[in-house]
């Protein structure tokens, strides 16, 4: 019995210190190198930006610039109209990269009306389409069914200056899908 606990305890003894051994490390010259305990993490490639877009992500008058998932687009406003009721309205422009192509956004508010001031504002009664007179496509058009939003975030009805985001499911030419956000500033007429 003796004999049989002197063999349990060092089979023990043997499982424990196997369970407390420590990799040691070691080196053998020169400066200590210094490493520092972090994760990397690889946010993914940047979008691609044309040189005409460079610093145009900040909301700029008579502007409008979206992301998809690997590029970056941005225009100016040349047209920004409001229905005679002023419940809703449209604005387009071609974009800064091409002429040949370019965006339109018309958005119904109702039953809201951009006569008087309008702050944090949204909206999923928004269609957008970019589009490509070379190709005769439109590389991203919103369809009847997925979530589109466009917000105003402030509307001064004095300057009809409106500051805004939009974003969404829109549709390629192939029939998939990508997922756009973008800001717009613009006076509406």
């Amino acid at each position: 019995m003796i004999k049989k606990i002197i063999h349990i305890a060092g089979l023990l003894i043997v499982v424990l210190s196997f369970l407390h051994c420590q990799k040691e490390y070691s080196y053998e010259g020169g400066n200590v190198p210094v490493i520092r305990d972090s994760v990397i993490i690889n946010p993914g490639p940047k979008p691609y930006i044309c040189s005409s877009c460079v610093g145009a992500d900040n909301y700029i008058e008579g502007k409008w610039s979206f992301y998809d998932n690997d590029t970056f687009y941005c225009g100016i406003i040349d047209t920004a109209i409001a229905t005679p009721d002023r419940d809703g309205f449209t604005f387009f422009g071609p974009s800064s990269c091409s002429p040949d192509s370019g965006l339109v956004l018309t958005i119904n508010i109702e039953p809201n009306f951009l006569t008087k001031d309008v702050f944090n504002l949204t909206t999923n009664r928004a269609g957008l389409y970019y589009y490509d007179n070379i190709g005769q496509t439109h590389p991203f058009v919103t369809q009847p069914g997925f979530t589109f939003s466009f917000i105003i975030d402030s509307y001064i009805h004095q300057t009809r200056m409106m500051t805004g985001r939009f974003s969404g499911t829109v549709f390629k030419p192939a029939g998939e899908a990508a997922y756009l956000f973008g800001k717009y500033k613009v006076k509406m007429l």
